[in-house]
């Protein structure tokens, strides 16, 4: 099931990067990096990656191997923040299909690659999330390169659910399992900073009060 966070429009046709030249597959295990939050209370880590099957310039991988390995890790969820453009570009055009075909449950929000997504659509994501890790279901969040959009999803969920997280903290608790290069623009970095501001002025405008999570 692919959930849409977005009406963007569906890709049809086949991949124009077919005629290039291929490398040679990659067929190490597919990189996860957990993040824990069992000091919240949740069983489960959240899990954050690059893009599973990309073939792209050096990056030469198995989408078939690739989610393989996402199921093997008993993950139930995915969370896909690249457009459909992308997923074309980088050749794995029906990665959200796929992900049904092996019984993964798929949320995708996709928003530009160094960019940032409206507030009413970054609330959804964190919602489900919790939702999910409350319910002890593993989940996965990726982008291209699993260094900007998801890392910043990461830092907002922790500012989320911990409201004594600091910015600094959120972004360094990523930054410790993704590489010093985990938020990639300053308005990713705005927005981390922003995150509380942000939405409490969201939650207000929605009839909703600022909450702080129960543990």
């Amino acid at each position: 099931m692919v959930i849409l966070g977005t009406n963007e429009p569906s890709m049809s046709g086949f991949d124009s990067s077919d005629d290039e030249n291929e490398g040679e597959v990659d067929l190490s295990p597919f990189k996860i990096d957990w993040l824990d939050l069992s000091y919240l209370g949740l069983v489960e880590p959240l899990g954050i990656s690059a893009l599973p099957g990309c073939r792209f310039k050096d990056v030469w991988r198995n989408l078939e191997a690739d989610i393989e390995s996402i199921k093997s890790l008993e993950i139930s969820d995915v969370f896909c923040f690249c457009s459909r453009g992308e997923l074309h570009k980088y050749r794995v055009t029906w990665l959200l299909q796929e992900y049904t075909k092996a019984d993964i449950t798929t949320y995708h929000y996709p928003f530009p690659d160094g960019c940032t997504p409206t507030i009413g659509n970054l609330v959804k994501m964190l919602e489900q999330l919790k939702l999910n890790l409350m319910e002890g279901k593993k989940s996965l969040i990726h982008c291209f390169g699993g260094l900007g959009r998801a890392c910043l999803v990461a830092c907002c969920f922790l500012l989320y659910m911990d409201p004594t997280c600091t910015p600094e903290v959120a972004i360094a608790k990523v930054q410790q399992i993704r590489g010093p290069r985990a938020i990639q623009s300053v308005k990713q970095y705005n927005q981390i900073h922003d995150f509380r501001k942000d939405y409490e002025k969201y939650s207000t405008q929605h009839g909703e009060a600022f909450r702080s999570v129960s543990r």
